[in-house]
């Protein structure tokens, strides 16, 4: 009888023979980082991994001179620890953007204190191109973060010193590559003139239409192409690419291939990061050249 008190005792208060469980614990959300491509969100990205929960507001393959925010797109900036930008004029609806939904959190500018190539007396916003201003862009957007977490600032310094380290060994790998080529023979004809900043890191000569090349220009690049001898033209995306073929056409030179410019490919393609593009148009040039 007293054992059989005992078990209906038991099983009428679970409560009292098991040990109660903590209630679970929810980590915090991520801090929200925004950047305005995808070139400046994969510097993010090398820099900050999985510390900050990064928004790209254009999409890979996106052109960023013409892109129209959304309005998820305000509230992704209203609401970011730290928006990240290029400026030089690249994103003019960046300040449109800010004006119409103030950040709570920080606004860094990854060309700040660059001195820009001027084209037609306008700066010229492709600076990332060259992979020692890839290397500010770093530091500033490194620090930026560190400032913005305190308390990972430290770690996110560290990382941002591991970037920029390989960054280094990126533009020795170019440079060498290069430095392999005649001086006669560095010469490249490319559809968007924004490679202005890689010719001159690089002693490079670079010909392009301007943006809106009329009849008269592209002969005057056919001439150019006939005159050197050149033996490769390169596009960079849909804006360019029926230009460069009436170009190879009229010259009889082929297009060797597509160099990036001012957006990384999907995951799969041939330049999913920053670092992955500069190897990709160094070797697709390179190899046009020794042609």
């Amino acid at each position: 009888m007293q054992r059989r008190a005992l078990l209906a005792l038991a099983l009428a208060s679970p409560a009292a023979a098991q040990p109660a469980v903590p209630p679970a614990v929810v980590a915090p959300a991520p801090p929200a980082v925004v950047a305005s491509f995808t070139i400046l969100g994969d510097i993010v990205r090398q820099v900050a991994g999985p510390r900050v929960s990064l928004h790209v507001l254009l999409a890979p393959e996106a052109d960023p001179h013409e892109f129209a925010p959304r309005p998820s797109d305000a509230v992704a900036v209203r609401d970011a620890l730290l928006v990240v930008r290029n400026g030089l004029g690249l994103e003019p609806w960046m300040d449109r953007l800010l004006r119409a939904a103030p950040p709570h959190g920080k606004v860094v500018t990854a060309t700040d204190g660059l001195t820009p190539l001027l084209v037609n007396n306008q700066p010229d916003p492709h600076a990332w191109l060259d992979p020692v201003a890839a290397q500010s862009y770093a530091r500033r957007i490194g620090q930026a973060l560190a400032a913005a977490l305190p308390a990972q600032g430290q770690a996110l310094l560290a990382a941002t010193d591991a970037y920029v380290a390989r960054l280094v060994q990126l533009h020795d790998h170019c440079a060498e590559r290069f430095a392999a080529i005649p001086a006669a023979r560095r010469v490249f004809v490319i559809g968007h003139p924004g490679f202005g900043y890689f010719a001159v890191r690089f002693g490079l000569e670079m010909l392009a239409p301007p943006r809106e090349a009329g009849a008269g220009a592209v002969a005057a690049l056919v001439r150019q192409v006939r005159a050197r001898q050149l033996r490769a033209l390169y596009f960079t995306g849909p804006e360019d690419a029926a230009l460069m073929r009436r170009v190879a056409a009229e010259a009889g030179v082929p297009i060797l291939g597509r160099l990036f410019a001012e957006t990384l490919s999907a995951a799969d393609g041939l330049a999913p990061s920053y670092e992955a593009l500069i190897r990709h148009d160094t070797a697709l040039l390179v190899r046009g050249m020794s042609a």
